[in-house]
């Protein structure tokens, strides 16, 4: 395995990694309604991707507005499998100035380390928060086990209509 910083060539398999876990996280558990999620198309999820690689890797500044971010990504035999990213934070009343905004595995690539490499790769030890669904306890133990704890902040997401928690470290 390696995880390194994402470049706009990994845009596509970042894209293709998200759409595949929304379809097992979200869309079979009957989490999220199949529409919503399959409403952001795999394009959408391109084009943002490579805006976001993009600024993540240097090669232009994020426009007024627009959040910077950092982009890793894991890869095994060649293949991306996962990919996280963090940014200054999203929340006017965020605890921490670093926030763990998405963590993205394979479900077949579950437990083998990879998901905690990109954490710490990501993190480097920082003290950080995130959201984490309220009704995924696999993913509230790994992030247990990585020092995070619920803050008492929670909220349901507009887009997804799902409860999220806040977790910090």
């Amino acid at each position: 395995m390696i995880v390194r910083p994402a470049t706009v060539a990994d845009a596509p398999a970042i894209a293709s990694v998200h759409w595949r876990s929304h379809q097992t996280t979200y869309v079979e558990p009957g989490r999220v309604a199949r529409d919503v999620v399959e409403n952001w198309t795999m394009r959408d999820r391109v084009l943002a991707w490579t805006a976001n690689t993009a600024i993540s890797s240097g090669v232009y500044e994020p426009p007024e507005g627009f959040r910077a971010m950092r982009v890793w990504v894991a890869e095994v035999d060649g293949a991306v499998v996962g990919w996280a990213n963090t940014s200054g934070g999203r929340d006017a009343d965020r605890p921490r100035d670093l926030e763990l905004e998405g963590l993205y595995v394979l479900d077949e690539h579950h437990g083998t380390g990879v998901g905690q490499a990109l954490v710490d790769a990501a993190l480097e030890g920082r003290p950080a928060f995130l959201w984490v669904l309220d009704d995924n306890p696999r993913a509230q133990a790994f992030y247990r086990r990585n020092g995070f704890a619920p803050d008492g902040d929670e909220k349901v997401d507009d887009l997804w209509h799902v409860r999220e928690l806040r977790y910090v470290r």
